[in-house]
């Protein structure tokens, strides 16, 4: 296996710090088998190549390491990431030649009306099913090119717009997620009880809260992390209720 060097260097800051793996998972709303995969450098255990890229970010921001010298290091090994681009769709498949090119040859089989008219039920009672499913599940999440959703219902929902390049680990409702985005990049996740942030590096992303903009808030030089609920903004726009909680990170 090929050692990079990076994984006693986060045992070791998080040692210095007196933090344990569980600690340490329930701040970062990191999985403690991550967190130990990125300290003995089992890379593969991640699904993608940039699962293990936004992990090994924000651990490393949260033990207080410089993260792009840790990505360097991690790029000077795995090489840098490598857009993933679909390949070219198949061309049509070539027809018999026919005396006559612009008629479909004569003993092929046309499906008979009873068997379309099957086939668009199927097809409509399967997209009735999905849409009903859709509308049931929470949370959703969704990009957003320009700003928050059109419509605030009930629940806590969330939009994170990059100015730019910025890591997001975002928990809704007890189920976290991480996303890379690049400037001009937005998400909006909309969820029961409470949705958690945490944008590394703070002040880079604008963040609007049940359709309320809080601007570009935390600092450049550590991570923002706050906690809404489904009371925070609704009152008034200038006055946010007590339960939004906002902390930066130690």
């Amino acid at each position: 296996m090929q050692r990079t060097g990076i994984g006693p260097v986060l045992r070791e800051a998080r040692l210095r710090q007196g933090k344990s793996i569980e600690e340490a998972s329930r701040e970062t709303h990191i999985r403690a088998e991550y967190l130990q995969a990125l300290e003995r450098e089992g890379f593969e255990t991640f699904v993608g190549d940039v699962y293990a890229r936004g992990f090994l970010r924000s651990y490393s921001a949260y033990l207080g390491l410089d993260a792009d010298r840790v990505l360097s290091a991690f790029n000077d090994h795995y090489g840098p990431p490598v857009p993933t681009l679909p390949g070219p769709a198949p061309g049509p498949a070539r027809g018999e030649k026919t005396a006559q090119p612009h008629l479909l040859p004569l003993r092929r089989h046309h499906p008979s009306w009873r068997f379309l008219i099957a086939v668009a039920v199927l097809v409509i009672a399967l997209l009735a099913a999905a849409g009903l499913f859709r509308n049931r599940s929470a949370p959703t999440v969704g990009d957003v090119g320009g700003g928050p959703p059109a419509t605030i219902g009930p629940g806590v929902q969330v939009a994170i717009k990059a100015l730019q390049p910025v890591q997001a680990v975002v928990t809704v409702d007890g189920k976290t997620r991480t996303y890379s985005l690049a400037a001009t990049a937005g998400i909006a996740v909309t969820g029961t009880s409470r949705i958690e942030i945490e944008i590394t590096p703070g002040g880079q992303a604008t963040i609007t809260v049940n359709g309320h903009v809080l601007g570009e808030p935390g600092r450049a030089s550590r991570p923002f992390v706050a906690t809404y609920t489904p009371q925070d903004y609704r009152r008034t726009p200038s006055s946010p209720s007590p339960s939004a909680q906002a902390s930066r990170s130690p």
